[in-house]
């Protein structure tokens, strides 16, 4: 699979293209971050991930795992692993033609009901396929909000 250029969770501030999401969870944050870092989990709420393998290390930063969207291979490489606080990656090698750069980063904070989980993501389209990027991703952030209230279930439910 062709590399991406690793981006660290910071860069997302700076990329072209960008997407946030906030959702308030009635769980305390440890019980959010149980979820989060079960990589074999996350298709249970994330329905747009056929499935997740660990590769090397299933935690800490350098650590990876390869998620399928679509039938479509992503490989991903830890860059933030802070325990019930911050967890990050970015796509580090896919076969998305028109994908120079990725990163996502997940935080959970205290907040009055439980927790406040934000979900970043950033991307770059290799040069001249920046508007078509643009325009599928904006159809892909929908299945985060999906996401996200499908994450607050399972964990207020437990």
């Amino acid at each position: 699979m062709p590399a991406h250029t690793l981006q660290p969770p910071e860069w997302i501030d700076a990329a072209p293209i960008r997407v946030e999401r906030t959702i308030e969870i009635s769980a305390p944050p440890e019980a959010v971050w149980q979820r989060i870092s079960d990589h074999s989990s996350w298709p249970e709420w994330f329905a747009a991930l056929d499935s997740v393998v660990v590769l090397g290390s299933p935690t800490g930063v350098g650590g990876g795992r390869r998620v399928t969207v679509k039938k479509l291979p992503l490989d991903e490489e830890f860059t933030a692993w802070d325990e019930n606080e911050h967890f990050a990656f970015a796509i580090v090698r896919s076969k998305l033609p028109i994908l120079e750069s990725m990163a996502e980063s997940v935080r959970i904070e205290p907040a009055d009901t439980g927790s406040r989980v934000i979900y970043r993501q950033g991307l770059q389209a290799k040069r001249g396929f920046g508007k078509a990027l643009d325009v599928m991703w904006k159809q892909n952030a929908k299945q985060l909000d999906i996401a996200l209230q499908n994450l607050k279930q399972l964990v207020e439910q437990a």
